[in-house]
């Protein structure tokens, strides 16, 4: 059998690899991320009812009432109905009304702050899911498997390069949810 083609699976199942790591870092950020920007999503205004902590996570979310706007039900949106607040800014009192983003069932405040927190958690996320198929796909090009040790410091300066993301990230976030709201 010839080694190039073996090398080939190799490099196949990589791409494969870096493909399902950017799947799953969508699936894990992407919907939140838009609708933390204000980027997609019809607007509307959310009153709340009450309050909790979340059971697999430490954010606030919030039940109450979805109202679309006056654009969004223009384009078709259904009237006022039951919702989840995800990730809410603070532990409303019932009654408070807050302008949110719809993205699926769920309702999000955009939020530039919390915006560039889920880009900086994404970027990292997405490199320690995605360096392992780099190196696949490296060492397929060369046709041997090459020493893994220096990928540990990528990963940790990819730390510094997330973080460096979110920062620069952060007035991006802010301008598109003043513009966007």
């Amino acid at each position: 059998m010839d080694r190039t083609w073996s090398w080939r699976v190799v490099g196949g199942l990589a791409v494969l690899w870096l493909a399902g790591s950017l799947g799953m870092v969508w699936l894990l950020f992407g919907a939140r991320l838009v609708a933390l920007t204000g980027i997609a999503g019809p607007t509307g205004t959310f009153v709340v009812t009450d309050c909790f902590e979340g059971l697999e996570d430490t954010d606030t979310h919030c039940r109450g009432r979805y109202t679309p706007s006056s654009a969004s039900s223009a384009a078709g949106a259904e009237a006022s109905r039951p919702m989840l607040l995800r990730s809410a800014s603070d532990d409303f009192r019932p009654g408070t009304r807050r302008e949110v983003r719809l993205v699926g069932d769920v309702v999000f405040e955009p939020s530039p702050l919390d915006a560039a927190e889920y880009v900086t958690f994404a970027g990292w996320t997405a490199v320690t899911l995605g360096l392992p198929g780099h190196w696949l796909l490296a060492s397929s090009r060369r046709g041997r498997f090459l020493n893994g040790e220096n990928y540990v410091f990528v990963w940790l300066a990819s730390l510094f390069g997330a973080i460096a993301l979110g920062v620069i990230a952060l007035p991006v976030a802010w301008l598109l949810v003043t513009v966007r709201g």
